[in-house]
């Protein structure tokens, strides 16, 4: 393979076929797929289309018209368009015997292993045209069903696919629309499952609970292209489903707290004395969308929102002086028995109290806040025996009862779990203060003391405390205890804090926050005599929208360092870990680093290594546009980084503009270390397979280009990773000689079966959970010019986890992974303008650029191109360059 070729995939690396690890690190895991088989030689799609579809509506209006009444012509989506399609398709089904075979998704297409259509060369484009008669209670009239062919899939391709033959690496395309296909079927299948809302559900799986709803489990099933066999991988997710009759009493299950349940009081209504407001935020986004039954109407409403007043203080929609509770008192004869309670909006505007929409059929609730979302998480944190044994039910039962619609496609699914082999890696070296090693116990955890303190620590001299919150509920003595004991957790990591009682400000919720930083800021340089260097901020809850308006404007506006606590983290005892994780933050913020890999355990960066790290969010304050945000190590041992943000277009995947950012990091690289990269080891976010080859092809290349503006010819070698957390992959250790199973140990890493067979990929288990089944993180090596030898890539990999500077044991990633997640979330509270109305970007200011990259650079050129215009985001040249974003 041409290594400098990025448009082709790096495979499977000769060695790793042969398997010649050593077996002293080697273990098997259970993982939550089964293997399958496709006897068919061939998988045959079809375009399904209905014409006439509008007669429904046609028919329905002239039925109203009829009958004197004022009706609108109906949307046909509204009129649930599936369900007619479906019939359709099966009266086609009846009169045709030749489309038995063929599996319908309800939508546009279907599905067979039976060529259908090898009689028709006689019609025109492969098309059979049918006239199906359809009669309902209020219309009858004729559709035209169309069925053409779409495509055909050879499973002789799958399985050379499978086998990793070098002519269909690149065959991408090919194989993911056979995957769909495959998907689609299997999900017609699992409607051998109970049915809610879309889901498929298990009722002999059932969770009760006392707030409202019980938990159902919904399976979901999906096709995986692995090595040498096709696979299907079982997800499920705990979902709750309502089990109350009205929405009166459902409201009321899921205002219920932690002591409602405890004393198991029916008859405790506290929630009733709740003010509307309350009833709104806390449960309005819960009812959304919910199918009710409503007095003077037999058709099912759905509800858009809860109003804003009480059932007694809303007037008669009738317009007849009356509150709607002399309304339903007198139209319908209905008591309303809690008038000071909101009232159900539905989609056509109707107010219905909420004692009155009865639920008709049990239905899945959307959103849920507070004590019934933890009491959900809760119920569904299964151990690892049991998820597995939860996975293990639903594959049994699916093959069990041996749907017809895998049978018309010719797959068959092994009723066991796969059992894989899996190696643990070797946890690395760390070196704290004066390069002593650190000591790590269960692969995963460390703690710093007298005599292991972190590697780069600094001073803090000059920070003061500002409070958002009253003394009452913060009193002054209890936020002197809490610095007291924060400064007593620095230096015994080794920061230097010289001011031990720094000032203490109080400030309300809704003061002018730049003029709060400021007060602080003044506070702190007036006691300390010189510049403030943080400002630790209390804050009275977890909310998102005072976090945000602290960080915008101290790294925005005014330029200073922050650090947030939550006003309960601030009382209390038995908070050493907690302590020390706001300690290593504020350390690193000041510019210092926790801890370093020895050399030894930094394989493939023997030489000068830059890691790059990036990351697109599409989550903003502003809805009209993304984020993007790359980091870049500055020094050797990929401890310290500098980032940056960028307004990105909605929705955009892959970086643009990235050249001039990488021009930015390899200024930053050389400033640093006065030497230019000869490695770059870049780690790309969440890229999924449909946009995978664009974003791998515009990206490096971009990176190129970003290396030639630093000097023609320069282009170092880079090796593309692509991490993804959102898959389904769960993996327990399998044990031998007992029934119990437990989470893979950190540093478990997974190369086979399951993974691509044309891309060079695997599984590496960072940490292992606590709670629930560790999720393994899957990296695809897209590009690889060094040819790293792919064990060390794998220890690299597993090895910087151990990095992150502000936890006291491995994160489940590389840190530079979590730095651009972390800076793609600061980036997110700072866009609160449109696209494109930031300040512009037109590249490194020459006159004041004072750093230098090669002796070439020195020299001045007639023609240097400047990359185009950037949309920074913005951020104050007092931080700039620093890890404000940790």
């Amino acid at each position: 393979m041409n290594s400098d070729s990025i448009m082709d995939y790096p495979g499977y690396p000769e060695e790793e076929l042969e398997q010649n690890q050593s077996s002293s690190n080697q273990i098997q895991v259970l993982t939550n797929y089964s293997r399958a088989t496709l006897k068919a030689k061939q998988l045959h799609v079809y375009r399904v289309e209905i014409v006439n579809l509008d007669a429904v509506n046609a028919a329905i209006h002239a039925s109203s018209q009829d009958s004197d009444q004022q009706s609108p012509i109906i949307p046909i989506r509204e009129l649930q368009e599936q369900p007619i399609r479906q019939a359709l398709f099966e009266k086609a089904q009846q009169s045709k015997p030749e489309l038995q075979n063929l599996v319908f998704d309800s939508r546009n297409f279907a599905y067979t292993c039976k060529n259908i259509h090898k009689d028709w060369k006689d019609l025109d484009k492969q098309q059979r045209v049918l006239e199906i008669p359809y009669m309902a209670k209020d219309f009858a009239c004729n559709f035209q069903l169309l069925i053409k062919h779409q495509r055909s899939y050879d499973t002789d391709i799958l399985d050379k696919y499978c086998r990793g033959e070098s002519d269909l690496k690149a065959n991408s395309g090919y194989i993911q629309g056979m995957m769909f296909a495959l998907d689609t079927v299997l999900r017609i299948g699992a409607r051998v499952f109970s049915d809610v809302d879309g889901r498929h559900v298990d009722p002999a799986m059932k969770i009760s609970t006392l707030c409202g709803f019980d938990i159902l489990w919904a399976y979901r099933f999906t096709t995986k292209a692995g090595r040498n066999s096709l696979y299907v991988n079982v997800s499920a997710k705990g979902v709750p489903v309502t089990n109350q009759p009205n929405l009166l009493l459902l409201s009321r299950a899921l205002l219920k707290n932690k002591k409602d349940l405890e004393t198991a009081d029916s008859k405790r209504l506290s929630a009733d004395s709740l003010p509307v407001s309350k009833w709104v935020s806390k449960v309005g986004l819960s009812l959304i969308d919910l199918a009710v039954q409503v007095p003077g109407s037999s058709e099912e409403h759905r509800v858009k929102t809860l109003t804003s007043q009480s059932a007694q203080d809303l007037e008669s929609p009738e317009d007849d002086g009356c509150s709607m509770v002399q309304h339903y008192q007198r139209k319908f004869g209905l008591h309303i028995t809690s008038p000071h309670l909101p009232c159900a909006q539905m989609t056509d505007g109707a107010l219905v109290p909420l004692e009155h929409c009865v639920i008709s059929h049990p239905q899945y609730l959307r959103e849920l806040r507070g004590f019934a979302q933890d009491h959900l998480m809760a119920q569904t944190a299964l151990k690892p025996k049991n998820r597995m044994a939860l996975f293990q039910h639903a594959i049994s039962s699916l093959v069990k009862a041996k749907p017809a619609e895998l049978e018309k496609i010719g797959m068959e699914i092994h009723p066991q779990l796969e059992t894989l082999p899996a190696q643990v890696l070797l946890p690395p070296k760390i070196l704290g203060k004066d390069k002593k090693p650190v000591e790590i116990q269960k692969h995963q955890y460390w703690s710093f003391s007298a005599d292991t303190q972190v590697e780069d620590s600094r001073q803090l001299v000059s920070w003061a405390v500002a409070v958002f919150a009253s003394k009452e509920t913060a009193p002054e003595n209890q936020i002197s205890t809490f610095v007291s004991q924060l400064v007593k957790a620095s230096q015994d990591i080794g920061l230097d804090v010289r001011n031990t009682q720094p000032p203490i400000i109080y400030a309300a919720i809704t003061a002018n926050m730049e003029k709060t930083l400021e007060n602080a800021c003044k506070a702190a340089g007036k006691q300390a005599k010189s510049p403030a260097q943080l400002v630790l901020c209390v804050l009275p809850s977890s909310s998102s929208a005072l976090y945000g308006e602290i960080k915008r404007v101290a790294q925005t506006v005014i330029g200073i360092q922050t650090q947030c606590v939550r006003s309960p983290n601030a009382r209390g005892t038995n908070r050493t870990k907690l302590l020390s994780m706001i300690a290593l933050k504020i350390n690193v913020k000041l510019g210092g680093s926790s801890l370093s890999l020895s050399s030894q355990d930094r394989p493939c960066m023997d030489v000068p290594t830059m890691v790059l790290s990036a990351d697109v969010s599409h989550k903003t304050e502003a809805r009209n546009m993304s984020v993007a945000a790359i980091v870049s190590s500055t020094d050797m041992q990929a401890s310290r980084f500098q980032g940056t943000v960028m307004q990105h277009p909605l929705r955009l995947e892959y970086i643009e503009n990235f050249d001039a950012i990488i021009r930015q990091s390899l200024r930053a690289f050389y400033a640093s270390t006065k030497q230019k990269p000869q490695r770059i080891l870049y780690y790309r976010d969440g890229v999924n397979d449909s946009q995978m080859d664009t974003v791998k092809q515009l990206e490096l290349q971009a990176i190129y280009q970003g290396c030639s503006l630093i000097e023609p010819g320069y282009r170092p070698k880079i090796t593309m990773l692509i991490a993804r957390k959102r898959h389904s992959a769960r993996f327990v250790i399998a044990q031998k000689d007992s029934d119990d199973m437990a989470n893979c140990i950190s540093g478990t890493v997974v190369k086979d079966a399951i993974t691509s067979p044309s891309i060079y990929s695997f599984f590496a288990a960072s940490h292992s959970s606590i709670h629930g089944v560790t999720k393994a993180p899957y990296y695809l090596v897209m590009h690889d010019d060094n040819k790293f030898d792919p064990q060390e890539l794998r220890q690299l990999t597993y090895n910087l986890s151990f990095t992150y500077p502000i936890t006291m044991r491995t994160a489940t990633m590389p840190a530079s992974l979590y730095y651009a997640h972390r800076l793609s979330g600061a980036g997110r509270f700072h866009l609160s303008q449109p696209f494109n109305e930031l300040p512009l970007f037109q590249g490194p200011n020459k006159d004041k650029d004072t750093v230098g990259v090669a002796k070439a650079s020195k020299k001045k050129k007639k023609k240097d191109v400047e990359p185009p215009a950037l949309h920074l985001v913005p951020v104050h040249k007092n931080i700039q360059g620093t890890m404000y974003f940790m």
